[in-house]
């Protein structure tokens, strides 16, 4: 199911790039750091932290997809706490979450360092656009119109039509 939801993510932040063009009116990939900049996903996660009451009550969202990291990261407190995790549980949680993160970011890093010997830089800009920090706020936005940010109202069954390869296997 995870890897479901994970492969929904990607593929809303590659339509809304296609759809809306790169920026929604700025240019998102302006402060995201050089490759291999790991002093900038530290402090990403350091930012990750539970909404506090004043937040809560002022109506903020959890966050699903972490709006500091990169397209894809997923923000470890947020995540917890849509999933009902406490205690222990949210710990364990939060570090496969960051495990998830590395593995997503070194993966980004990878496709750029390997893409760089192929691709011109007009097109490593547009592929650096589409892992730009700032999608994942887009992303987020399309899962809360879902309720996917409320484990006992999640609109799930929306979801898995949204997924052409289930389709095809049914």
């Amino acid at each position: 199911m995870l890897r479901f939801a994970w492969s929904v993510a990607a593929m809303a932040a590659i339509c809304l790039f296609v759809w809306n063009g790169p920026a929604f009116g700025q240019n998102l990939f302006e402060d995201q750091p050089a490759a291999g900049h790991a002093g900038h996903e530290a402090e990403a996660q350091r930012n990750d932290a539970p909404l506090t009451a004043a937040q809560k009550a002022a109506g903020e969202k959890e966050s699903i997809f972490c709006p500091t990291m990169k397209t894809g990261q997923v923000c470890t407190h947020g995540t917890a706490a849509i999933l009902g995790l406490t205690g222990k549980d949210a710990e364990e949680w939060t570090v496969w979450a960051r495990k998830y993160n590395a593995t997503v970011n070194a993966a980004t890093e990878q496709l750029f360092q390997d893409a760089a010997t192929k691709l011109n830089p007009k097109q490593m800009e547009l592929l650096r656009a589409w892992f730009a920090i700032g999608w994942n706020t887009q992303i987020n936005a399309i899962l809360y119109g879902k309720a996917l940010d409320n484990l006992g109202a999640a609109q799930i069954d929306s979801v898995k039509q949204m997924n052409p390869r289930r389709d095809r296997n049914q």
